[in-house]
């Protein structure tokens, strides 16, 4: 009879061990996810904390039209560098029959004229672009093709690089003459979707973009959240890029 209730007792002994095993086990995975969540949270309001902090640098470095850095709060602050682009030549993104790629002139001094580049988006591509001269008092049009359908003037296949970017075809150095009353020239596409590229003659074309890169900063050096926002400011009247380029924590990509 004893020996029966010792074994009942330890059975009842084991029984209690494993539940209060389990319930440790429970009660620590519990507390463990509660920690995740809480970070996890905590980290969302930072990103968005360093991206308003990015977005601010940008607004005061466009309107000083240079380099900035700046604190907003203890922790929150942001770094933004301005760069012109476009001087010794425009090169474009794909662009779609209908589409224009817009060059400012005004202000240049001693530019005789511009070259065209093209390279069709696949090799199958047929583009054909129309070329406006924008003056003072009138307009001088152009059109060039890979055949000289349609009284298009025909570009033979010639790879040509312009700041680095090798092109299929590249139109004669005095094909597209300027005088000194240019003020603006428009490349439109037709056809076939094609990367473009423009290039100057003579001299360097007046800044044709200025670029904006805000990194914004919050948190310490051991927990820091870094931000970036690109802004492309255009000076002709095409539409200014705006994208968020890079989200970064302690110094590495996470999104």
């Amino acid at each position: 009879m004893n020996l029966l209730k010792q074994t009942h007792s330890g059975q009842v002994a084991l029984v209690m061990v494993l539940i209060m095993t389990v319930v440790s086990a429970v009660a620590v995975s519990m507390a463990s996810r509660s920690t995740v969540e809480t970070r996890t949270q905590e980290l969302a309001t930072e990103n968005v904390e360093a991206m308003l902090t990015a977005q601010s640098g940008l607004e005061v470095a466009v309107a000083q039209g240079g380099d900035v850095t700046g604190d907003l709060a203890p922790g929150k602050s942001y770094t933004v560098s301005m760069v012109d682009d476009g001087a010794t030549g425009v090169i474009s993104d794909r662009v779609s029959p209908g589409e224009t790629l817009e060059i400012n002139l005004s202000g240049a001094v001693g530019l005789t004229g511009i070259r065209l580049y093209w390279k069709p988006d696949n090799s199958s591509g047929d583009p054909a672009f129309f070329v406006s001269d924008i003056q003072d008092t009138k307009i001088v049009d152009y059109a060039f093709a890979a055949t000289n359908a349609n009284n298009f003037t025909a570009v033979n296949k010639a790879s040509g690089a312009l700041n680095g970017v090798v092109f299929d075809y590249v139109t004669d150095l005095g094909a597209i003459p300027l005088t000194a009353n240019s003020r603006f020239v428009r490349v439109t596409t037709l056809g076939d979707v094609a990367y473009l590229g423009v290039q100057p003659i003579g001299t360097v074309f007046p800044v044709q973009t200025k670029i904006y890169k805000s990194i914004g900063n919050v948190g310490s050096d051991e927990e820091r959240i870094r931000y970036g926002i690109e802004y492309k400011e255009s000076a002709t009247n095409q539409l200014p890029l705006v994208f968020d380029y890079a989200l970064f924590a302690k110094g590495s990509i996470v999104q």
